[in-house]
C-alpha cells in the first residue's frame, strides 16, 4: 500500500508541475492606473538560444481588457502579435526575440534607440532577469520588453513589467496603440499597474488522486481475499 501511495504522489506531482517543464496555462490579471485585464495565457519552452535561459514563449492568450482613460470596456484579447525582430540584433543580455512596433508619437520612457515600443513575448515563471542594459530593474512574469497583444477593436495592447528595485515596488506598464494611423499611442501607463500570473487550480488532480487511491485500496482488498481463500483451502 505504501508503494501505491508513493506512486499516486509521483503521478500527481508530475501533473501539477508538468506545465513548467513543458507547456502550461497561466491565469493572469492586472489592474491600476485606469486599466485592467484578465484571462489565460499559454506558454511553451523558448527555443531561441539568444533569449534568457529562464524564458518561455507566450504562444496563446485569451481574455478581456479595459481602459477607462480612453473608454475601452471589456475588449476581447484575441491573440499574441507575431515577433518583428529588431535588426541588427543587440548584444546579450538583450533577448534575441526583441521586436519593435513603430509608433507615431514620442513617449517619456521611449527607447531612443528603437523609435517604437519593444516586445519579445517572453514569460518568466520565476521572475524576469535584468536584460536591458539601459534599465537596471527586473522582476515579474514579464520582462521590461513585455508581450504585445491584439484586441478585437483593432487596437494593439503592449504589456510589460517595470521591475522592482531599492525603494521601487514591482509594477507593470501598459500601452495601447492604434495601428490604423501610423501607430498612434492612445494611452501609456508606466508603472502603477499591479499584476499576477498563476497556474490555474488543477481541480481534476483531486479526482484523479481519489480514483488512484480507490484503485490501490481495491487491489489491497483483493489481495487479502486471495490470501484468505488459500488459507481456507489448506
Amino acid at each position: 500500500m505504501k508503494t501505491g501511495l508513493l506512486a499516486v504522489g509521483a503521478v500527481l506531482a508530475a501533473l501539477a508541475f508538468g506545465p513548467l517543464a513543458h507547456a502550461g496555462t497561466f491565469h493572469f490579471q492586472f489592474s491600476g492606473a485606469g486599466v485592467s485585464g484578465s484571462g489565460m495565457l499559454t506558454i511553451t519552452p523558448d527555443t531561441n538560444s539568444g533569449d534568457p535561459s529562464s524564458a518561455f514563449t507566450i504562444t496563446g492568450i485569451s481574455g478581456t481588457f479595459s481602459d477607462s482613460n480612453i473608454s475601452i470596456s471589456n475588449a476581447s484579447i484575441t491573440g499574441v502579435k507575431a515577433l518583428d525582430l529588431v535588426s541588427p540584433q543587440r548584444d546579450p543580455p538583450v533577448p534575441a526575440s526583441l521586436s519593435l512596433f513603430p509608433i507615431a508619437n514620442n513617449l517619456p520612457m521611449q527607447d531612443a534607440h528603437t523609435g517604437g515600443l519593444t516586445y519579445d513575448n517572453l514569460f518568466f515563471p520565476d521572475g524576469s532577469p535584468a536584460d536591458c542594459p539601459e534599465y537596471p530593474f527586473a522582476g515579474g512574469f514579464l520582462d521590461v520588453y513585455g508581450v504585445m497583444l491584439t484586441l478585437d477593436n483593432g487596437d494593439i495592447l503592449d504589456f510589460w513589467s517595470d521591475g522592482e528595485g531599492p525603494g521601487m515596488p514591482l509594477t507593470y506598464g501598459v500601452g495601447v496603440i492604434d495601428p490604423s494611423d501610423g501607430g498612434t499611442v492612445l494611452d501609456y501607463q508606466f508603472g502603477g499597474v499591479a499584476a499576477t500570473a498563476a497556474v490555474p487550480e488543477p481541480q481534476y488532480l483531486w479526482l484523479l488522486g481519489a480514483a488512484l487511491l480507490g484503485f490501490f485500496a481495491w487491489r489491497r482488498s483483493t489481495a487479502r481475499a486471495s490470501v484468505r481463500s488459500r488459507r481456507e483451502r489448506y
